[in-house]
């Protein structure tokens, strides 16, 4: 380990501004140093250094930290490496307090990588002239020109970038060239490149007849490869007995390289990335390959996995921001949902572009071209706006409810994580496209869970933040159970739309049951009700059903709901229906005043929230909305109370 003292010695002989001016155009401002952001896009300067604090910050990406950072994240290193470049610069050798067994375990560790890189540079040298002075070459580079990528320009500088290759056909075409070079076959197996035969003695090529590309570290070195198959040479054929080749094969992993902490083409696109502010990421190499070629150099790729952690991590280094370029088949759907939670890990601004007719990028640019391309990209929304676009796609208004409730269960994470702003311009699309009014859809959203069922049996104990809202929407549902010919009665809808969590699907099942009794003129089918209301409520909607009961259901009352009313028995003659009706009509309305009391208090404190953040932006045209917003809102509280005390008076 490297001594505190040391590392603060070299940190007070490193100019951070000196260091700073050999990536970034600074000038002095005051008594501090100001230029524009070399890890983001802007057009006026943002980038603050001060040598006095040996600290920098840019106000626009929020990235900050000192000399040693700014190394690891313009260079893509790690602290060590950064620590080792300075020390160098600084004329100061570095103090190793570690014990001799320590450093020689390290040294030799060291010796190893180097020698398994220095193999996979060899094997790439091999590969490369294989691809124009083999006979079979022509069919690697065949593939390359039905792809559209020619040795020719600009294109040629690209495809010499990437290390583009060609692995010969045969079984000894790279186990020979490395005998020859005096390579030890067992260091060649630890990368990949040979396979020990399964009888006899000796080895094997790994890598045949495949169009290669070598897979680059962050500093430039080959640390693994992979290989396209290619058609069947002429006159040779398959054995059918092992199957259909795999389509891409990649090393296996070594002590040089590791698929999930591997961003394919991120040395070529670091200086890309840099410039435009940002990162593409997209699923193939041959992707990635063809969009270089087109002139559009700031595009990485995962090494056949999903986006991981860790591959976050290392392209946070370079941009703050990242835009998901995927298949739009089924596959790329899916990785970019498992892609959120890692962006949102690593800190990453993610964005996702959608190309047209459901091609991937290497076919969209042979039809296409770069510029369509590129607008593509441009047009690219959030992340979240995606996935919940995603969601509604494969679900209308006219789906049944339980379909609805998988889709808001999804998109409920996705909208509680947005700004007040975007999040209500997506809440409205997902209630249009749902079909559902806004506050139905926001009491759904915003609704506490129904109580579950405890082990023992009887219902958990709901939290305080739980308890006034879950016991005013039960006893709203419940007391519409008992009367349903309330479900379309004027002067409780407001109080309906008010209804929180599962207690709201139950409405709209109750709601829908009711029209389709009277289209086909018969009774409520209470079982076929039941089956479709959320299973988190269906013991206390059963109770009901069975006897229905209006005592008065708020904080504090009893669980069950209907239960105590059991030994009343059934209500036959319609004077007693219209009873039933009009006490339930008073529970409604009371619990809805209450409800709608408790989620404008709600509001109301985000409200004062968002007034006071205008406040301090200055923003005092959108401090007037929402104060206004608060005073309607305050007022339709209080008109809903007076209704509710109007009716139990009377």
């Amino acid at each position: 380990m490297i001594g505190r003292e040391t590392i603060d010695r070299i940190r007070s002989r490193v100019s951070l501004v000196s260091v700073v001016g050999e990536t970034v155009k600074l000038q002095r401002r005051g008594r501090s140093y100001v230029g524009l952001c070399p890890f983001h896009q802007e057009k006026s300067p943002s980038f603050t250094v001060s040598d006095e604090r040996g600290l920098f910050h840019c106000f626009g990406c929020k990235l900050s930290g000192d000399v040693f950072k700014f190394v690891e994240l313009t260079e893509g290193v790690g602290f060590m490496d950064a620590l080792k470049k300075l020390a160098e610069r600084a004329g100061i050798e570095l103090e190793d307090d570690r014990s001799d067994a320590d450093r020689a375990h390290e040294h030799r560790e060291k010796k190893q990588r180097e020698e398994l890189v220095a193999v996979n540079a060899l094997a790439a040298g091999f590969f490369e002239r294989m691809l124009f002075e083999h006979p079979l070459g022509a069919m690697a580079r065949d593939e390359l020109d039905r792809r559209g990528l020619r040795f020719e320009g600009a294109m040629a500088d690209v495809l010499r970038a990437f290390r583009v290759g060609y692995a010969p056909h045969g079984w000894e075409g790279l186990t020979s060239f490395l005998r020859q070079n005096g390579v030890s076959p067992a260091l060649a197996e630890q990368v990949g490149l040979l396979a020990p035969r399964t009888s006899g003695s000796g080895y094997y090529d790994a890598f045949r007849h495949r169009l290669m590309v070598a897979v680059l570290d962050v500093s430039g070195r080959v640390a693994a490869f992979s290989g396209r198959v290619l058609p069947t040479p002429p006159g040779e054929h398959d054995d059918p007995s092992r199957g259909a080749p795999p389509k891409y094969v990649n090393s296996r992993e070594s002590t040089v390289y590791a698929k999930g902490q591997t961003l394919f083409g991120l040395y070529q696109a670091r200086n890309g990335i840099r410039a435009r502010g940002e990162a593409v990421l997209v699923e193939g190499n041959f992707d990635l390959i063809a969009m270089h070629a087109r002139g559009i150099d700031h595009v990485v790729a995962p090494m056949g996995t999903a986006f991981t952690a860790d591959q976050a991590r290392l392209l946070r280094r370079f941009s703050s921001s990242i835009t998901l370029l995927f298949d739009a088949d089924a596959a790329g759907r899916k990785a970019t949902w498992a892609a959120r939670e890692t962006c949102k890990e690593a800190g990453l601004a993610a964005r996702v572009a959608r190309l047209s007719e459901g091609k991937d990028p290497d076919e969209f640019l042979r039809a296409r071209g770069a510029e369509p391309m590129l607008d593509a990209l441009r047009a690219a929304r959030s992340l979240d706006e995606a996935l919940i676009d995603d969601v509604l796609g494969a679900v209308g208004s006219g789906a049944n409810l339980e379909a609805k409730r998988v889709a808001l269960d999804k998109v409920r994470p996705l909208l509680e994580d947005q700004e007040v702003s975007l999040r209500n311009v997506l809440a409205t699309r997902v209630a249009q496209q749902l079909g559902l009014d806004l506050p139905t859809f926001w009491r759904v959203i915003r609704g506490a869970p129904v109580q579950r069922p405890n082990d023992a049996g009887g219902m958990s104990e709901p939290s305080k933040k739980e308890s006034d809202e879950e016991a005013f929407s039960r006893a709203i549902v419940l007391a519409l159970i008992s009367a349903p010919e309330l479900t379309e009665e004027p002067s409780v809808q407001s109080a309906l739309s008010l209804v929180a969590g599962d207690w709201a699907f139950a409405v709209l099942e109750l709601r829908e049951e009711m029209r389709k009794s009277r289209r086909e003129n018969r009774p409520i089918d209470g079982s076929a009700l039941l089956a479709r209301l959320p299973e988190s409520i269906q013991k206390f909607a059963a109770a009901t059903l069975v006897a229905p009961s209006l005592a008065p259901v708020g904080p504090g009352a009893s669980e069950a709901g209907g239960e105590a009313g059991h030994a009343e028995g059934s209500r036959a003659d319609a004077g007693a229906a219209t009873e039933d009706a009009a006490r339930a009509k008073i529970v409604i309305r009371e619990n809805g005043a209450k409800l709608a009391k408790t989620v404008s208090a709600e509001r109301c404190r985000e409200l004062d929230r968002e007034i006071a953040r205008a406040d301090a932006a200055g923003d005092f045209a959108r401090a007037t909305t929402l104060l206004q917003e608060k005073t309607r809102l305050l007022a339709a509280a209080r008109t809903a109370l007076l209704e509710a005390q109007a009716d139990a008076e009377a």
